[in-house]
Protein backbone atom coordinates (compact mmCIF):
# COMPACT_ATOMS: atom_id res chain seq x y z
CA UNK A 1 0.00 0.00 0.00
CA UNK A 2 2.62 2.67 0.36
CA UNK A 3 4.16 1.41 -2.78
CA UNK A 4 0.85 3.02 -4.24
CA UNK A 5 0.86 6.51 -2.62
CA UNK A 6 4.46 6.53 -3.47
CA UNK A 7 4.15 5.98 -7.10
CA UNK A 8 0.71 7.85 -6.92
CA UNK A 9 2.79 11.25 -5.12
CA UNK A 10 5.65 10.79 -7.92
CA UNK A 11 3.28 11.08 -10.48
CA UNK A 12 1.29 13.81 -9.40
CA UNK A 13 4.73 15.56 -8.71
CA UNK A 14 5.89 14.87 -12.12
CA UNK A 15 2.82 16.16 -13.65
CA UNK A 16 2.90 18.87 -11.40
CA UNK A 17 6.34 19.97 -12.70
CA UNK A 18 5.51 19.71 -16.41
CA UNK A 19 2.79 21.77 -15.81
CA UNK A 20 5.26 24.73 -14.24
CA UNK A 21 7.27 24.47 -16.74
CA UNK A 22 4.29 24.70 -19.51
CA UNK A 23 2.37 27.63 -17.57
CA UNK A 24 6.27 29.34 -17.16
CA UNK A 25 6.64 28.93 -21.04
CA UNK A 26 2.77 30.18 -21.86
CA UNK A 27 3.52 33.64 -19.95
CA UNK A 28 7.24 33.86 -22.15
CA UNK A 29 7.11 36.55 -24.35
CA UNK A 30 8.28 34.42 -26.85
CA UNK A 31 5.57 32.28 -27.02
CA UNK A 32 3.61 34.62 -29.07
CA UNK A 33 6.30 34.83 -31.68
CA UNK A 34 5.33 32.28 -34.30
CA UNK A 35 1.59 33.49 -34.18
CA UNK A 36 3.29 36.84 -35.14
CA UNK A 37 5.57 35.41 -37.34
CA UNK A 38 3.18 33.72 -39.41
CA UNK A 39 0.78 36.69 -39.55
CA UNK A 40 2.90 38.83 -40.14
CA UNK A 41 4.31 36.59 -43.39
CA UNK A 42 1.17 36.17 -44.54
CA UNK A 43 -0.05 39.77 -44.32
CA UNK A 44 2.53 40.30 -46.80
CA UNK A 45 1.70 38.39 -49.14
CA UNK A 46 -1.58 39.34 -49.39
CA UNK A 47 -0.23 42.64 -49.64
CA UNK A 48 2.33 41.71 -52.47
CA UNK A 49 -0.88 39.42 -54.05
CA UNK A 50 -3.10 42.74 -54.16
CA UNK A 51 -0.15 44.77 -55.87
CA UNK A 52 -0.07 41.91 -58.47
CA UNK A 53 -3.50 42.60 -58.83
CA UNK A 54 -3.87 46.14 -58.72
CA UNK A 55 -0.75 45.67 -62.15
CA UNK A 56 -3.35 43.66 -64.15
CA UNK A 57 -6.33 45.64 -63.22
CA UNK A 58 -8.37 43.22 -61.10
CA UNK A 59 -9.48 45.28 -58.55
CA UNK A 60 -11.92 42.82 -56.94
CA UNK A 61 -9.10 40.01 -56.41
CA UNK A 62 -7.35 42.71 -55.01
CA UNK A 63 -9.53 44.30 -52.70
CA UNK A 64 -10.37 40.36 -51.15
CA UNK A 65 -6.49 40.12 -50.95
CA UNK A 66 -6.12 43.43 -48.81
CA UNK A 67 -8.80 42.83 -46.87
CA UNK A 68 -6.75 39.78 -45.87
CA UNK A 69 -3.73 41.56 -45.57
CA UNK A 70 -5.08 43.62 -43.29
CA UNK A 71 -6.98 40.92 -41.09
CA UNK A 72 -3.21 39.56 -40.72
CA UNK A 73 -1.66 42.45 -39.86
CA UNK A 74 -4.08 43.02 -37.04
CA UNK A 75 -4.27 39.43 -35.98
CA UNK A 76 -0.19 39.92 -35.94
CA UNK A 77 -0.44 43.26 -34.02
CA UNK A 78 -2.97 41.82 -31.59
CA UNK A 79 -0.33 39.14 -30.51
CA UNK A 80 2.37 41.48 -30.43
CA UNK A 81 0.40 43.88 -28.21
CA UNK A 82 0.17 40.52 -25.92
CA UNK A 83 3.34 39.63 -25.98
CA UNK A 84 4.74 43.64 -25.61
CA UNK A 85 2.53 42.96 -22.26
CA UNK A 86 4.65 39.79 -21.37
CA UNK A 87 7.74 41.40 -21.90
CA UNK A 88 7.16 44.50 -19.75
CA UNK A 89 5.98 42.49 -16.61
CA UNK A 90 8.93 40.52 -16.99
CA UNK A 91 11.14 43.70 -17.18
CA UNK A 92 12.87 42.50 -20.02
CA UNK A 93 14.17 45.30 -22.09
CA UNK A 94 15.06 43.71 -24.95
CA UNK A 95 11.89 42.39 -25.83
CA UNK A 96 9.90 45.14 -25.07
CA UNK A 97 12.24 47.14 -27.31
CA UNK A 98 11.69 43.98 -30.03
CA UNK A 99 8.33 44.11 -29.35
CA UNK A 100 7.41 47.92 -29.99
CA UNK A 101 9.74 47.86 -32.96
CA UNK A 102 7.54 45.21 -34.35
CA UNK A 103 4.49 46.91 -33.51
CA UNK A 104 5.76 50.13 -35.41
CA UNK A 105 6.11 48.38 -38.40
CA UNK A 106 2.73 46.46 -37.99
CA UNK A 107 0.93 50.06 -37.48
CA UNK A 108 2.95 51.00 -40.86
CA UNK A 109 1.95 48.06 -42.90
CA UNK A 110 -1.75 48.57 -41.71
CA UNK A 111 -1.51 52.24 -43.07
CA UNK A 112 0.04 50.85 -46.12
CA UNK A 113 -3.18 48.62 -46.70
CA UNK A 114 -5.31 51.32 -45.87
CA UNK A 115 -4.38 53.53 -48.53
CA UNK A 116 -4.46 50.56 -50.71
CA UNK A 117 -7.82 50.16 -50.16
CA UNK A 118 -8.64 53.62 -50.02
CA UNK A 119 -6.87 53.51 -53.92
CA UNK A 120 -9.18 50.62 -54.67
CA UNK A 121 -12.62 52.50 -53.17
CA UNK A 122 -11.69 55.24 -55.49
CA UNK A 123 -10.65 53.00 -59.14
CA UNK A 124 -12.21 55.64 -61.57
CA UNK A 125 -11.94 54.39 -65.54
CA UNK A 126 -11.92 57.50 -66.60
CA UNK A 127 -9.74 59.54 -63.68
CA UNK A 128 -6.82 56.78 -62.22
CA UNK A 129 -5.04 59.76 -61.09
CA UNK A 130 -6.78 59.52 -57.23
CA UNK A 131 -6.58 56.21 -56.43
CA UNK A 132 -2.50 56.44 -58.24
CA UNK A 133 -1.70 58.75 -55.28
CA UNK A 134 -2.92 56.39 -52.73
CA UNK A 135 -1.24 53.48 -54.39
CA UNK A 136 1.83 55.56 -54.18
CA UNK A 137 1.40 56.38 -50.76
CA UNK A 138 0.93 52.94 -49.98
CA UNK A 139 4.10 52.04 -51.82
CA UNK A 140 6.20 54.79 -50.43
CA UNK A 141 4.67 53.80 -46.30
CA UNK A 142 5.67 49.66 -46.96
CA UNK A 143 8.97 50.59 -48.04
CA UNK A 144 9.87 52.89 -44.78
CA UNK A 145 8.70 49.61 -43.08
CA UNK A 146 11.76 47.66 -43.61
CA UNK A 147 13.98 50.12 -40.81
CA UNK A 148 11.80 47.87 -38.11
CA UNK A 149 12.42 44.78 -39.71
CA UNK A 150 16.30 45.95 -39.88
CA UNK A 151 16.27 47.06 -36.28
CA UNK A 152 14.12 43.37 -35.23
CA UNK A 153 16.78 41.40 -37.15
CA UNK A 154 19.56 43.47 -35.10
CA UNK A 155 18.13 42.89 -31.68
CA UNK A 156 18.08 38.89 -32.66
CA UNK A 157 21.77 39.02 -33.61
CA UNK A 158 22.59 40.42 -30.55
CA UNK A 159 20.69 38.38 -28.14
CA UNK A 160 20.16 34.77 -29.91
CA UNK A 161 19.21 33.54 -26.53
CA UNK A 162 16.48 35.40 -25.99
CA UNK A 163 14.81 34.26 -29.65
CA UNK A 164 15.58 30.52 -29.78
CA UNK A 165 13.56 27.94 -28.61
CA UNK A 166 15.29 26.43 -25.14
Amino acid sequence: MNKKAIICCLIALCILIVGIFYIDNLYKPQSQLPSINSNLESGNTKYNEAVGYINNENYEKATQSIDESLTNYNKAKNDTQIALNKSINRNDTVLTQYFNYTLDELDMKINAANEMKNGLALINPNDYSLSEEHFNKSNEIMQNTTQYNDKREELENQNPDKFTEK
